[in-house]
């Protein structure tokens, strides 16, 4: 695999929370977090010194999650509209996974779950009944700044959960991707450089 000529997603250079509006697709940085006492920081939530490979810039989310229940205290975390400006899902059908950079500060867990949303899974499509079991994969970062290639085939839905519950993702339709830390957890996520994956 190897980055798509028109695959940047974001590498946080330009200041903003906007992503790289090219190969027609736009879209936002977000933050998320569960009621029930999780936090997410900085605010606001903008780009921040240090990115990978000695970058200016990197988007950081830092803050603990509460103990609870997982259908309530869910977590917290960041991620992305991936819209196209045409129609509202995008087309990724001509990429094959997703490449980016990632670290964790010290004393933050190393446990983290990237997750992309598709029009099965997002009720900003319109087709689940029951949404959010997003297509995802558990990672472990590290302290130091280290590569991640994600390939869509290798992201599953979690069990028992969801309507619709397909069995694979639809690179045409995509709406979102994040990254999520689970309940009980101090954190501090780093992630740089995200692009689209082509085959050579």
């Amino acid at each position: 695999m190897r980055p798509a000529d028109d695959g940047l997603i974001d590498d946080f250079e330009d200041e903003n929370t906007q992503i790289n509006v090219i190969a027609g697709r736009d879209g936002y940085w977000w933050t998320k977090h569960d009621d029930k006492g999780s936090t997410i920081g900085p605010d606001p939530f903008i780009p921040s010194e240090g990115g990978a490979d000695g970058s200016g810039l990197a988007l950081r989310g830092t803050g603990k999650t509460a103990i609870g229940a997982p259908q309530e205290a869910w977590g917290a975390g960041f991620g992305l509209n991936l819209l196209s400006r045409q129609d509202g899902v995008y087309d990724a059908s001509k990429f094959v996974g997703v490449s980016f950079k990632a670290k964790v500060g010290q004393g933050s867990t190393r446990q983290t779950r990237f997750a992309i949303g598709d029009v099965n899974t997002h009720p900003n499509a319109g087709v689940c009944k029951v949404c959010w079991n997003h297509f995802s994969k558990d990672l472990v970062v590290t302290n130091q700044w280290r590569e991640f290639l994600v390939l869509f085939s290798e992201l599953q839905p979690q069990a028992g959960w969801g309507d619709p519950r397909p069995t694979a993702l639809t690179p045409s339709k995509l709406v979102s991707m994040d990254w999520s830390i689970s309940g009980g957890q101090v954190y501090d996520l780093w992630v740089d450089d995200i692009q689209f994956l082509v085959c050579k």
